[in-house]
């Protein structure tokens, strides 16, 4: 099938990370700033300016088939052929639920809505993406308290807050663009921007104040600055009021916290609570960004902070808010899309009567209702009751399981799938292998981390028979489902527009009326979500009362922090370099000098690294980069001891 969507357009959005600025081809490789509503000045970052680079040496550029063991090249119509005699042997022996769908934050919206609709089509929920898990504890909250799972504000309101909060995130490296566009000047004009992390970095040369919680502890913090405006009576009643539920309890729950012991657990300066305590009961408006850094454990960080907005009204209006910093191009997207195992696009559940009946109307089929298995649950499963898989743009090889465990589950598959645009660890073990496209070579919209929908065109063309996630899933479907008519697209904006037929949160808005600036959804928020009434039963955002203890269990009195992850297709140097980042006098308690050889471990991990000595690192707390961190976070503690070792050691 043909398509329309074959023409080269002048300016792109950066397909690396989730700010959504908006380029074009320069010079050679390298890549222009074109002016547009993430990168309003035309600038780019480092890593944005070679967003179009990529080693053309190593791309996919034909199908390839596992035969006696090995991977050979094929023809499109042949890995189409033994594509479609694995799933239907698979559907035919052991029913859809056999079958595992993963879906990318680096793919669009329409070829993520693609890939959830051929696995619901087909009979199963089994469908995923990485993205999800994230900021699962944050987004979650968010739609389970508020309405969405997504930021509540656009960025250029941060021009409107008084006190902006930067909490488990470090913006200032990871989305620099946004961060100077709309943080720094927000700074500049008098707002007071202050940094919750237990490890000084960019973003701290920033802040007034720096918070330096011991890890896992985020949501006392929170608790204790709710309970100190509480104390003072500086909330906002009105609000509290007329917009919300459940605060008597949550009020009650904060009755049985010591100020005390929550500081000496938080391991934080008292005066500096008392301060941002302050700046908040007399601001117009505060906004919090967060990033993974709040996620991953059990103290409830997200649920403490949303708790904090809602007890001042700093959620609903301009200059307030709650902003989720994610970090891949299509996180947003691929998650609002439906590419996830309990919800439809849009964010319905999947036993939500109306948006079934909807989508049976659209589709000429009804979705299984019954939740699917997550990314992690899938990968637990295969070779047991998840027997084939097809996998599009993505690496789960090398995800923070163990990366043996994983390669060990993937091999148990009857049929393995990959689409994607290298050779990586995941498609090495398939039994099919379709080149694909790069973001910058196709066509269709993503949505960033303020709900942007953007739309992307190609400013090159894909190596040889490479083909667009879009094309590659459209064309399966029709072979799949042969007496459908549902994958019969044309163009991608055929997608997008039976998208907005389908999804609330898309609805109105239209492919070709995006235009150069996209637009956020829902398209009558402006912006702003949660102005008149919350998207709840009732309309009120609801308090949550659930506190939670905390334990500190490291013999050796240290912590260890793994930074941000690095998208695969953006590296970073100084996010793999093997630099143990340590407090003088932690290290001095060691007889650990500048740049001496550790070893770091766990109960039954252990790595090596040089030691970089940093005051912004708090005391009892060290940090590692996420790939250089891996082995030890994969074993779920972040206890660890460290301790020098001989220089002919290598590392």
């Amino acid at each position: 099938m043909t398509t329309n969507d074959d023409a080269l357009d002048h300016s792109t959005v950066c397909p690396l990370c989730a700010v959504g600025c908006r380029l074009e081809a320069g010079d050679g490789s390298r890549a222009d700033g074109v002016s547009g509503p993430m990168n309003p000045n035309g600038r780019l970052c480092r890593k944005g300016i070679g967003a179009l680079d990529v080693d053309a040496e190593d791309r996919l550029t034909q199908p390839l088939l596992r035969d006696e063991g090995k991977l050979r090249p094929a023809s499109w119509d042949e890995a189409y052929e033994r594509i479609v005699d694995g799933i239907e042997a698979t559907l035919d022996r052991y029913g859809p639920d056999a079958m595992g769908f993963f879906g990318a934050p680096h793919c669009t919206n329409e070829e993520n809505y693609l890939l959830q609709k051929l696995a619901r089509m087909l009979g199963t929920n089994n469908i995923d993406n990485r993205a999800r898990l994230c900021h699962e504890s944050t987004t979650r909250c968010l739609e389970a308290r508020v309405g969405w799972p997504a930021a509540t504000n656009g960025l250029a309101e941060l021009s409107d807050a008084d006190v902006i909060i930067i909490a488990g995130a470090n913006p200032a490296k990871r989305q620099p663009i946004a961060f100077n566009s709309f943080v720094r000047p927000a700074v500049n004009n008098g707002a007071t921007l202050v940094h919750i992390d237990p490890i000084g970095n960019a973003t701290t040369r920033l802040a007034e104040i720096h918070i330096t919680p011991r890890p896992e502890t985020d949501a006392l913090v929170f608790d204790l600055l709710s309970a100190r405006l509480l104390d003072g009576n500086d909330v906002d009643r009105e609000f509290i009021r007329e917009r919300t539920r459940q605060f008597e309890s949550f009020a009650a729950s904060l009755q049985n916290l010591s100020p005390t012991q929550a500081v000496s657990a938080a391991g934080v300066d008292e005066t500096q609570i008392d301060r941002l305590a302050e700046l908040i009961a007399t601001a117009d408006g505060v906004a919090a960004l967060v990033g993974t850094g709040i996620e991953g454990d059990d103290t409830n960080a997200p649920e403490a902070l949303l708790n904090l907005l809602l007890l001042t009204g700093n959620i609903g209006r301009p200059g307030a808010g709650l902003y989720v910093l994610r970090g891949l191009a299509n996180e947003q997207g691929a998650t609002d899309t439906g590419c996830v195992p309990d919800r439809l696009p849009g964010h319905q559940s999947v036993t939500a009567t109306d948006a079934r009946e909807r989508i049976t109307e659209e589709w000429g089929m009804r979705p299984p209702s019954s939740p699917g298995k997550n990314v992690r649950e899938m990968l637990a499963a295969c070779g047991k009751e998840i027997r084939a898989a097809v996998v599009v743009g993505e690496n789960p090889a090398i995800s923070k399981r163990d990366p043996d465990w994983t390669r060990n589950r993937l091999d148990t598959l009857d049929h393995l799938v990959v689409l994607d645009l290298f050779l990586s660890e995941t498609a090495s073990n398939a039994d099919v292998v379709l080149p694909a496209a790069a973001g910058f070579e196709k066509r269709g919209t993503i949505t960033n981390l303020e709900r942007r929908v953007q739309r992307v065109s190609p400013t090159t063309l894909p190596p040889s028979s490479a083909r667009s996630d879009f094309e590659i899933l459209r064309d399966l479907g029709a072979l799949l489902l042969p007496n459908s008519n549902a994958f019969e697209y044309q163009t991608v904006a055929d997608v997008f527009d039976e998208l907005t037929r389908i999804a609330p949160t898309y609805e109105g808005l239209s492919f070709a009326e995006l235009g150069p600036s996209g637009r956020q959804w829902p398209v009558d928020s402006d912006s702003t979500l949660y102005r008149d009434s919350f998207e709840t039963a009732d309309g009120r955002a609801v308090f949550s009362n659930d506190r939670s203890g905390f334990t500190f269990d490291s013999a050796s009195g240290l912590s260890l922090i793994a930074g941000g992850r690095v998208g695969e297709t953006q590296g970073d140097g100084s996010e793999t370099k093997r630099r143990l980042r340590m407090h003088p006098e932690d290290a001095q308690d060691r007889d650990i000098e500048e740049q001496d050889l550790v070893a770091i471990s766990n109960e039954k991990q252990t790595i090596k690294a040089r030691v970089e000595l940093d005051e912004n690192v708090r005391c009892t707390t060290v940090y590692l980069p996420a790939q250089v961190a891996d082995p030890l976070v994969r074993r779920g503690t972040s206890a660890i001891t460290v301790e020098s070792i001989s220089e002919q050691e290598n590392l």
